[in-house]
């Protein structure tokens, strides 16, 4: 594999259990705000206990990628091998620049992502709750250097949220760059009904309109490009700047999922099937079965949310069909 064909993992993970991590965090949440942290903060940070199959389905499903760099706070699993020479280990003052630190927002360790000493050009970014079903190629990531990915217009949903807040200013950003006949004039690659589905049906749709009015984001490992992260923190270093000073998420930020969008309206990318990855509510372990059996799916990301209600038996679940696929410990395990 040549230095052009290298492609590595990166996996942002934390302890949310972790004492010392919890009292840095809540004094900075108190610090911020001059009020406790609330109850359902703990939600966004707790932890599965099902990191090692992310590893596993990358060493079985995976062989082919160069390096897996884990990202973290400076706790690790107590079963990682430490010692695996594919594992790079990523404290965030390893890559973020100190006035930014320290940070509990993930947005800010993932547009900062592209600084990692040593991460190749081409990257596939897991967050800790995506998993490797199924033997992969590389030419289903990359392909002449291109990534492989899914490119649809779809509205952006209007609500109350921090979310929605995020990626109106990540479309209002790629709206001043760019314009739906971008999109047109790359319709071989936007308009691919076999490959697409109802995804490319929402493109043609919506494509009427003058503005650039959303774009999809599947949430399962995708491909990064560290240059096109440059590209764009260079044009818009400000919304960059703001976001990684903020050290809880804030409806003033960016996330990454701007460069992903940047890159597909640039057509620089090769279209992939939408069915290749899914994304799943924790509190649908049907749902996780079905996928598991679909051929076609390969990646899936199974979200902890608000419908899960009862966590340990969702985690049980989960973690049941996790074993049943990847039974066996990877390299990356003692």
């Amino acid at each position: 594999m040549s230095e052009n064909e290298k492609i590595d993992v990166v996996i942002t993970w934390v302890d949310g259990s972790d004492p010392d991590w919890v009292a840095e965090r809540d004094l900075w949440k108190s610090k911020i705000t001059g009020k406790p942290v609330p109850k359902d903060m703990a939600v966004r940070y707790r932890d599965w206990d099902n990191l090692q199959y992310i590893f596993r389905g990358i060493e079985e499903f995976m062989p082919w990628v160069n390096k897996v760099h884990l990202v973290t706070w400076g706790h690790l699993p107590k079963w990682l091998n430490t010692d695996n020479e594919k594992l790079n280990i990523v404290n965030h003052k390893d890559f973020i620049p100190e006035e930014y630190l320290p940070t509990f927002n993930s947005d800010v360790i993932d547009v900062n992502l592209f600084r990692i000493k040593g991460l190749a050009d081409k990257f596939i970014y897991f967050n800790d709750d995506m998993f490797v079903i199924k033997k992969t190629d590389i030419s289903e990531f990359v392909i002449d250097g291109l990534p492989c990915d899914l490119a649809a217009v779809s509205p952006q949903p209007i609500q109350s949220d921090i979310i929605t807040h995020i990626e109106l200013n990540n479309l209002q950003i790629l709206n001043e760059h760019f314009t739906v006949n971008d999109i047109k004039k790359n319709r071989s690659k936007w308009l691919k009904f076999g490959k697409y589905g109802q995804f490319a049906v929402r493109t043609f749709l919506f494509t009427q309109f003058s503005t650039i009015i959303g774009i999809f984001e599947p949430h399962v490992p995708l491909v990064y490009d560290k240059n096109t992260i440059k590209e764009v923190w260079d044009k818009e270093f400000e919304a960059f700047d703001r976001t990684s000073r903020n050290k809880f998420r804030d409806a003033n930020e960016i996330s990454l999922w701007l460069t992903r969008q940047w890159k597909l309206l640039k057509g620089e990318f090769i279209p992939r099937t939408h069915k290749y990855g899914k994304y799943i509510s924790a509190s649908n372990p049907d749902a996780v079965k079905a996928a598991i059996n679909n051929k076609a799916c390969k990646l899936i990301c199974v979200n902890d949310d608000s419908n899960v209600t009862d966590m340990e038996d969702s985690k049980q679940k989960l973690n049941s069909l996790l074993d049943q696929i990847l039974p066996n410990k990877s390299s990356f395990e003692k």
